[in-house]
């Protein structure tokens, strides 16, 4: 057979190539998110999320059962492995409270409560809140918030360089602004929450988890809030047409992953111990610990952190960081 008889074979498998990579681009156009404008580094990210975490852990009731801290986080760093941006150090812990709530600070410090691991039914619906909270991380939500807060104070000295400084940490101690005022690193706006719910269905589908389990989960506690002002909801401001935006990026993402995970025996073996340990406690106003925000304006408030008026300049910063815009 001459190699001229070869060629429409040639083409054949070469269209069939075509068309299988033009019908998995179609089948995933997800929504294209990324991270707003910035003064900080993804390093000072991790500098002040650890600074912060540290005094949020002297103050909240941190959960001591090693089984399942372990369990959460290596649930947490299963998903993070799918999670785009930067690879921040990663860290998960529960916290020992009723609330149905969860918190992550820049760099990858990401807390989830007890009544949160109570509340799901299985552990898809524990990674989406999970995938949520990495969401705000990769997308750098917390310090995107403080610089923009930061350059409303000051516009015209940070812009024209008068404030004799190109550090992160020499801006800040110019302001006056403490890293530890978490309402700057925690602030998100409606906005930001519907890019985390998004950015939280596409990690949980490419983790392989059934990405519906998100929708679920937002869908029970709305349940059994009744009217009740839901803490998670007053601490992740509820977007318009939430549950419809996420169920509309799942058919973006093209459906269900292949063998969609929804459950494990691990997760129930977890729920089971945590039964068997002494009540959680349970928060003032169903806030998760000290940390709190308004519902109203949807703006974190942290008493452990505003209790602690720490000066900037206390968290080693990178001397020769430069502003980044």
């Amino acid at each position: 057979m001459s190699k001229f008889s070869k060629t429409p074979n040639v083409w054949a498998i070469l269209g069939l190539i075509f068309v299988i990579a033009l019908n998995a681009y179609a089948a995933d156009s997800r929504s294209k998110l990324k991270p707003g404008w910035n003064l900080f580094s993804p390093q000072q990210d991790v500098e002040m999320g650890r600074e912060v975490s540290r005094q949020a852990e002297r103050e909240l009731p941190m959960l001591s059962d090693r089984q399942a801290n372990a369990y959460i986080d290596a649930l947490g760093k299963r998903l993070v492995a799918h999670a785009p941006g930067e690879r921040y150090p990663y860290q998960f812990k529960i916290v020992n409270d009723t609330a149905i709530n969860a918190f992550a600070l820049p760099g990858g410090f990401v807390y989830i409560n007890r009544g949160a691991l109570d509340a799901a039914d299985n552990e898809a619906q524990i990674a989406g809140v999970m995938a949520h909270e990495i969401g705000h991380v990769a997308l750098r939500h917390g310090t995107h918030q403080a610089s923009t807060a930061y350059v409303a104070q000051a516009p015209l000295a940070i812009l024209g360089g008068v404030l004799g400084s190109n550090s992160a940490g020499g801006v800040l101690a110019q302001l006056g602004v403490s890293f530890a005022t978490s309402s700057l690193l925690l602030r998100y706006s409606r906005d930001a929450e519907s890019q985390a719910d998004l950015m939280g269905i596409q990690i949980l589908h490419d983790s392989g988890y059934d990405p519906r389990a998100m929708v679920e989960f937002f869908e029970k506690i709305q349940a059994q809030s009744k009217g009740r002002a839901m803490q998670f909801f007053s601490d992740h401001p509820n977007p318009e047409n939430r549950i419809s935006n996420v169920q509309r990026e799942i058919q973006r993402l093209g459906g269900m992953p292949p063998n969609a995970r929804t459950d494990s025996p691990e997760f129930h073996t977890v729920k089971a111990s945590m039964a068997s340990l002494p009540a959680a406690r349970r928060s003032a106003n169903g806030a998760s610990g000290s940390v709190h925000r308004t519902a109203a304006t949807g703006s974190s408030i942290t008493s452990l952190m505003s209790r602690r008026r720490t000066s900037s300049t206390d968290i080693a910063m990178p001397s020769k960081t430069s502003l980044r815009a």
